[in-house]
């Protein structure tokens, strides 16, 4: 079947691409480790003995970074929709964010160190729709982590720049001590994700 011209446009950039190369070469499972991997090695998010959970975690990139980093010795928390093949001490939970929210009663509230989310909505070629799912999951992501995080945790979250970035930015400000934008060296430059990076939960959220 012959190729669209998105498709060929797609696979030379993958051919091209220097982080998908490493991660073949590392053993990661996804370029995104290396999101990660530049992300925590700026705000030192992640310690030995963090306490984690890592949200739309297939195909498992960022929870090998995890694991990488505290060598094994802790239980991760990794949460998705699709699969996800096993990770050593990683305990995988097969379910939709937004249903976990409302039916969960294994993970204790208020006593993870770190709440990570990479979550992205599958693009519909419409520009308007594609940022009502980003935000819808943004927001998703931002209930968990109030939900879940200890007092001082910290929360990393994927979006994508638009005009409420601004207010994005000042809502968290109110329950966190330190919010940044980040975008790591290995995020495509062409791509409008960025990452917010909120340090020091202040646990005044209640439901």
């Amino acid at each position: 079947m012959k190729k669209t011209n998105s498709q060929n446009i797609w696979l030379s950039r993958q051919k091209k691409d220097i982080f998908i190369k490493l991660s073949k070469v590392k053993g990661y499972r996804s370029r995104a480790a290396y999101k990660l991997l530049d992300i925590n090695k700026k705000f030192k998010i992640i310690k030995k003995k963090s306490k984690v959970i890592d949200l739309g975690a297939s195909p498992g990139g960022w929870t090998q970074v995890i694991a990488e980093i505290q060598n094994n010795k802790n239980e991760i928390i990794a949460i998705d929709k699709k699969p996800m093949d096993p990770i050593e001490n990683c305990r995988f939970i097969y379910n939709d964010i937004s249903n976990f929210l409302k039916c969960d009663e294994t993970l204790q509230r208020n006593y993870f160190d770190v709440v990570l989310s990479d979550m992205a909505a599958n693009s519909s070629g419409h520009r308007f729709t594609d940022q009502i799912n980003a935000e819808k999951i943004y927001y998703l992501a931002k209930k968990f982590a109030l939900k879940y995080l200890a007092a001082k945790g910290n929360f990393i979250c994927k979006f994508f720049r638009n005009s409420l970035e601004k207010t994005i930015v000042q809502e968290i400000k109110k329950s966190f001590n330190i919010v940044k934008i980040y975008k790591p060296n290995s995020s495509r430059k062409s791509s409008k994700e960025i990452y917010l990076i909120a340090i020091g939960f202040n646990n005044l959220h209640k439901d």
